[in-house]
């Protein structure tokens, strides 16, 4: 009998009474002298084949349930001729191994059948999701258009130095923003080409820093720490923008504790100087890249949901809470950039996301000295290079031709 003691107890027993049932059509087909009784024997070791499959029993103890009904016949039958019977004896064998291998070749047929089924499944949702959005980003474009206009009259009525002024500039950057986020949803939907220009990521993570104060939470710490003045890369700024709004808004969603700290990190890197390049990144050996980082204090994750975490539609947030779409866009875009995204993160101890994109030649100078972080409990550094970030920024989008910074 096959080895079965390290066999859970159902397999253990299917597997027994396998091999009884085998012995004794074994035996049938052997020595029986009707024609119809052979092919029966024949036609139940088919079956038998079939079950093995089903019943997730190994190939090779196949031949060991054969090999033990051989040696049972030949004790019981001493008697019989190998040269007489040869045929009769591998005939139930190879019945047995034919049914087991259709059988599997079955079983993989259907679930391959369901994976692609599945995908077809989320390919139309995608199909669905692009013609929707298409709709909401023209009427939302509608939307915009009348902000932004009525913005601007009222910035021809306010003095600049009114405080009020500085709002309007907020809500005008906001809404240029929005409206780079719109052409995205149609580019998306109508599968467009995407335009991209030079965008310094330092402008953009502390202009997206302050929009960031406005929807988290006032207990959560955000700063922003640069080791370079300016980071220049080929992208879109609303991209950009995207990409550091939703890994934040994500971090803050994580974060249980009353000291919540969420960090934004800029700094160059070269790829493969510490570490040997991986075979399957786009990156180049040697290459001068920009280092995106978010991490946060939060609650973290467990080796499951960091295997999972950019499959579109998963997500860990309540329902009604998340489309798990969030991750799944970042790392589209992140690749479709040339990076490469990647996360650190322990049960308990947070979470880092790290984006590593192809920077402009010479962009990455560092500064003269020890750049100070943006921290949100710091209005004077804040407010000045904030501001100044939203002022470039308002008067590039009214310019053509003025790269985003």
């Amino acid at each position: 009998m096959p080895d079965t003691t390290a066999q859970a107890p159902a397999v253990r027993d299917a597997t027994d009474s396998i091999a009884e049932r085998y012995a004794r059509l074994l035996h049938q087909a052997v020595l029986g002298d009707d024609p119809l009784l052979v092919e029966t024997a024949l036609a139940e070791a088919a079956e038998l084949g079939r079950e093995m499959m089903r019943a997730e029993i190994p190939l090779e103890e196949v031949s060991e349930i054969h090999h033990d009904a051989l040696v049972a016949l030949a004790q019981a039958h001493p008697q019989l001729l190998l040269a007489k019977v040869a045929n009769r004896i591998t005939a139930p064998l190879m019945e047995a191994y034919m049914a087991y291998s259709l059988t599997f070749r079955e079983q993989l047929e259907h679930r391959t059948n369901a994976i692609l089924n599945a995908r077809i499944d989320q390919l139309r949702r995608l199909e669905s999701i692009g013609t929707l959005a298409a709709g909401v980003a023209h009427e939302f474009n509608n939307i915009l258009g009348s902000i932004i206009g009525f913005s601007e009259l009222l910035t021809d009525e306010i003095e600049a130095d009114k405080p009020g002024s500085q709002y309007l500039k907020h809500i005008l950057q906001a809404s240029f923003r929005a409206r780079d986020l719109t052409a995205r949803l149609l580019t998306f939907a109508r599968d467009m080409p995407e335009v991209r220009e030079p965008v310094d990521v330092v402008s953009v993570a502390a202009e997206t820093l302050e929009l960031l104060r406005a929807t988290l939470p006032v207990s959560i710490r955000l700063t922003l720490e640069a080791s370079v003045p300016q980071a220049w890369i080929m992208a879109d700024a609303s991209q950009i923008q995207q990409i550091i709004m939703n890994l934040c808004i994500n971090a803050a969603d994580a974060i249980q504790v009353r000291d919540g700290r969420i960090r934004i990190g800029i700094e160059p890197r070269l790829h493969g100087a510490a570490t040997e390049p991986r075979s399957d990144s786009p990156l180049e050996p040697a290459q001068p890249l920009l280092r995106l980082s978010v991490s946060d204090n939060g609650e973290g994750m467990t080796a499951e949901t960091r295997a999972r975490i950019f499959d579109p539609f998963f997500t860990t947030k309540a329902p009604g809470k998340g489309t798990g779409l969030g991750l799944s866009v970042i790392h589209g875009l992140v690749t479709s950039m040339g990076g490469t995204i990647s996360l650190e993160s322990t049960p308990g101890l947070g979470t880092r996301f790290s984006i590593d994109l192809p920077a402009l030649s010479g962009s990455l100078q560092p500064a003269a000295r020890e750049p100070a972080a943006l921290d949100e409990n710091a209005p004077a550094v804040r407010n000045k290079n904030a501001s100044a970030a939203l002022d470039k920024n308002a008067s590039a989008a009214h310019d053509e031709n003025a790269p985003r910074r």
